[in-house]
């Protein structure tokens, strides 16, 4: 990724000389703000989140250490290097105590100026790093045990699921090869699991190209399947577990890669009543956070709702409303467990509009409140 820098200075020459003469593209960064005091600086980093931030010591009204500490109460700290006169020199070492990287000492030394963000991009770099790799840990033990670190829960990002079926040994290594900003987990001898990410909207377009070239690398058979596009990590269990039901349509297209688009096209007049309650439960699982009725998920599946309420009961032992409310209570428990949300909150992103009643039903479920089951996890 590039590396955003804010550069801030009251000398219009020195500023000019700051974005030009440093060779930003190869050191992998872009000027994308600049400030002729501390409350212009300000005013971009509420506003812009940076990387980095280059700025003299000494402008009006607010001083580029009076800068570096209001950067301390920001959510995100981006790295900063000082620029000062002997003069300031005291102030400077100020500075290296409230955490800038380093600093510069005028007439500006370019090829020392260089040097630091050097040591600051590769600081960057390995922060990028830890962070990945601490993402790709939290999101396995999402998906094995359900659990999350509290801290980057409700992180917001792009996410994206596919699930693969192959027995090539080989099947992560290509994979790792092929894209960046994925995350790949063996979970059985035959299945793999990928968790895209991307700054960008187009995910989708980015998880079929990696899909066709996944096919087109590999010696053994391999299915791919796309799960849904989701914008929390807490969410990406859902993606995971939408790419894997559709998985199990396999059988029923000759298709290698597999999508919901697919399945609505293709696999509707084929499927038997037991595919079509495995599509209707699957269906509950994606969308019970909605107000879902039966009739709907009838029509979704193509049978009557008598029909439909017969083979549901058939296939899971309960009626439809009791399977919606089982799903819907295990969902709040783990929101319960994991998330800092009210209660109400909690109702609604299970899909209850009506607080009261969702505590109604959760105690009749778990015997217990909603307050009474989250103080267990305390």
């Amino acid at each position: 990724m590039v590396y955003k820098v804010l550069i801030a200075d009251d000398e219009p020459l020195i500023l000019k000389n700051l974005t030009q003469i440093i060779d930003w593209p190869a050191l992998n960064c872009m000027v994308a703000g600049t400030a002729q005091n501390g409350h212009e600086a300000l005013t971009i980093l509420e506003k812009v989140q940076m990387d980095i931030i280059l700025t003299d010591i000494s402008m009006p009204g607010m001083t580029g250490i009076d800068l570096l500490k209001q950067i301390q109460t920001l959510p995100y700290k981006p790295i900063t290097l000082l620029i000062s006169g002997y003069d300031d020199f005291e102030y400077a070492r100020e500075g290296i105590k409230n955490n800038a990287l380093d600093y510069i000492l005028k007439p500006i030394d370019y090829d020392e100026l260089q040097e630091c963000i050097e040591r600051a991009v590769g600081q960057l770099d390995q922060q990028k790093r830890s962070e990945s790799e601490y993402e790709k840990f939290q999101i396995y033990e999402l998906m094995t045990t359900e659990k999350m670190d509290p801290e980057i829960r409700n992180k917001v990002g792009s996410y994206l699921a596919i699930a693969l079926k192959s027995y090539e040994k080989n099947l992560e290594s290509i994979v790792q090869r092929l894209h960046d900003k994925l995350y790949v987990y063996r979970m059985s001898d035959e299945e793999v699991i990928i968790v895209l990410t991307s700054p960008h909207d187009s995910i989708k377009e980015y998880a079929l190209d990696l899909a066709q070239q996944i096919i087109n690398n590999v010696s053994q058979k391999c299915v791919v399947s796309i799960g849904e596009h989701v914008d929390c990590l807490m969410d990406v269990k859902k993606s995971v577990s939408h790419a894997r039901e559709w998985l199990k349509f396999d059988a029923f297209t000759k298709s290698t890669i597999i999508t919901d688009e697919l399945i609505k096209q293709e696999y509707k007049p084929k499927h038997t009543a037991a595919d079509q309650m495995d599509e209707a439960i699957a269906y509950i699982k994606n969308h019970f956070e909605q107000d879902l009725g039966m009739e709907q998920v009838a029509e979704k599946v193509g049978l009557s709702v008598s029909y439909f309420s017969h083979l549901f009961k058939q296939r899971t032992g309960v009626t439809f409303l009791e399977y919606l409310t089982n799903v819907r209570v295990d969902y709040a428990c783990l929101f319960l467990q994991n998330l800092e949300l009210k209660t109400y909150e909690i109702a609604l992103k299970v899909g209850y509009t009506d607080q009261r009643y969702f505590s109604q039903v959760f105690k009749k479920k778990m015997k217990k409140t909603p307050s009474e089951y989250r103080k267990m996890f305390k």
